[in-house]
């Protein structure tokens, strides 16, 4: 006969433990988060892989993109591409927006991984669905270019002025680059100039040289 009494103290006890995991997960992501960026300590990229490697080895979704950051540029380890695509797509695989447009890009790339633009525009439509600006960009450049992806430059417009408004200075730039040139849009040299403003304000450089700025 089953002991109801201790099964439920049992199924307590694994609550608690899963709890506590995820806590203590978070934790060692924060410290990393701290030591990447030197808040509080002094800035120490390979404490902070070491940090996010532990993290993300027990199943923590944003350290497992931590470290699929640190693989990809080389930060507190040997630059190792496949290494970034395997946990990019650990993250990934678990929703994290930002993760699945890193790995949209490795595959449209070819970083990492075999290149693969229908793979790259599945992943990056994930990130995009979620309103994550940088797979907003990267999508549309799909649709216009018609990479992995029937060639849309209606939809792909659609994507950037998302990402633009979001903030994102390169898409802001780009959007400006369809209302000086008339692509996709009426040609508008006032709406242009507002776009590469906003790009500039956040120091993007080529929208700086697009006003003629230094």
């Amino acid at each position: 006969m089953i002991n109801i009494k201790k099964s439920i103290t049992l199924l307590f006890l694994c609550i608690c433990w899963f709890k506590s995991s995820a806590q203590d997960a978070a934790s060692l992501n924060n410290m990393g988060m701290r030591y990447l960026f030197g808040e509080g300590v002094t800035k120490n990229m390979t404490e902070a892989f070491r940090l996010f490697e532990r993290a993300a080895n027990m199943g923590y979704v944003l350290a497992e993109n931590n470290l699929g950051n640190c693989y990809y540029n080389g930060e507190g380890v040997g630059k190792d591409l496949s290494q970034a695509v395997y946990w990019y797509e650990q993250a990934a695989q678990k929703g994290n927006a930002t993760a699945q447009c890193s790995l949209g890009e490795c595959y449209y790339s070819g970083y990492g991984v075999g290149k693969d633009a229908v793979r790259a525009v599945y992943w990056l439509e994930k990130s995009a669905s979620q309103g994550y600006p940088r797979g907003q960009f990267v999508l549309s450049v799909c649709y216009n270019k018609g990479h992995g992806v029937a060639k849309n430059p209606q939809k792909a417009l659609v994507l950037l002025e998302r990402s633009a408004k979001q903030g994102l200075p390169v898409a802001q730039f780009e959007l400006g680059n369809c209302y000086m040139h008339g692509y996709g849009v009426d040609s508008d040299v006032e709406r242009a100039h507002y776009w590469w403003k906003r790009a500039a304000d956040q120091g993007y450089a080529k929208a700086r040289e697009a006003l003629g700025h230094p």
